[in-house]
């Protein structure tokens, strides 16, 4: 750093080359191109970031679908004018919805061959309706059914956390609701406003899942679903007043005994959906984050298998 210029070519187009691949299989991901701002943000956050030469506009890969590329190291070749990127890859990587972009063999006839198997419907990832995030988060919400139902709590914390009354869940629920109101006040701050929120209102729908799931609730209870299915955006000035409303969330859930749980876990959800519309993230990839982070366990296998239809 110190003022040292980045050792990149860049080209006329002030674009480089990115090949991403995967630092646990070796597999070729995808390739996309950075400019010097996406080669910034890449390293400022951890997180992939190309320049969309289409839209000509910045964007995090993963941003809607949750399918979010951690970077793990940054190569350059001889002649500085390309990059290699290994990451930890969250989910598939590829929009038709396999594990790779590069899923087709060509042919010497010419034709093309599937050679990868399908991770996920592109529909109910990058759907615009209300039945993509239904069946998302019907998805999400019976892992962690599968985890309280299945005693896994040798190897999952979560499990633990879903087969006793341990209050320390409805405590951290409000924890992370005051700080999902900081990242949008600007008092508790990581990263930048977008990136802090998807990460505390994540975590708000993380633990508010265990408390519904370890009570009893079922999804059709709560309504995930129509929670999250907010405003595509309500401003920036809206951050202070939402921060305000959350933090008396907060609140709500230390109350006691005497809760309608399901009422206000539906109004908290909305709430997260509210932060994400006020920063520009997408409800939906919080969910398929933490969706997609479910499918790498091995003892969930059984139950993506099932409802996967495989």
């Amino acid at each position: 750093m110190n003022g040292t210029p980045l050792p990149v070519a860049f080209g006329p187009d002030g674009l480089v080359p990115a090949v991403i691949t995967d630092i646990a299989s070796g597999d070729v991901l995808m390739i996309g191109f950075m400019n010097e701002e996406a080669l910034q943000h890449t390293r400022d956050t951890g997180y992939v970031h190309f320049w969309s030469r289409s839209r000509q506009a910045l964007w995090k890969k993963g941003e809607t679908s949750g399918h979010v590329q951690e970077v793990q190291q940054i190569s350059i070749n001889c002649e500085r004018n390309s990059l290699l990127i290994e990451v930890r890859q969250v989910g598939a990587v590829c929009h038709d919805g396999y594990p790779t972009c590069f899923y087709r063999r060509l042919e010497p006839d010419n034709t093309l061959t599937t050679v990868r198997d399908r991770w996920f419907d592109p529909a109910d990832v990058y759907g615009k309706s209300g039945s993509g995030l239904a069946t998302s988060t019907r998805r999400w919400w019976g892992a962690y059914e599968s985890l309280r139902d299945n005693d896994w709590e040798s190897t999952s914390g979560t499990s633990r956390l879903l087969r006793d009354r341990d209050d320390r869940v409805t405590t951290r629920l409000a924890e992370e609701l005051r700080e999902l109101a900081g990242a949008l006040d600007g008092t508790h701050r990581h990263v930048d406003p977008a990136s802090d929120v998807a990460l505390e209102g994540g975590q708000v729908c993380y633990w508010l899942a265990l408390r519904c799931i370890r009570d009893g609730l079922t999804w059709m209870q709560v309504r995930p679903d129509r929670a999250l299915d907010a405003p595509a955006s309500l401003g920036e000035r809206a951050a202070s007043s939402l921060a305000g409303l959350i933090r008396r969330e907060a609140e709500f859930w230390l109350a006691g005994s005497n809760l309608d749980v399901a009422a206000l876990a539906h109004g908290s959800l909305a709430m997260v959906a509210a932060a994400c519309g006020v920063v520009g993230v997408t409800p939906r990839s919080l969910i398929m984050a933490d969706l997609n982070e479910m499918r790498t366990r091995a003892y969930l296998e059984p139950y993506f298998a099932e409802v996967d239809g495989k």
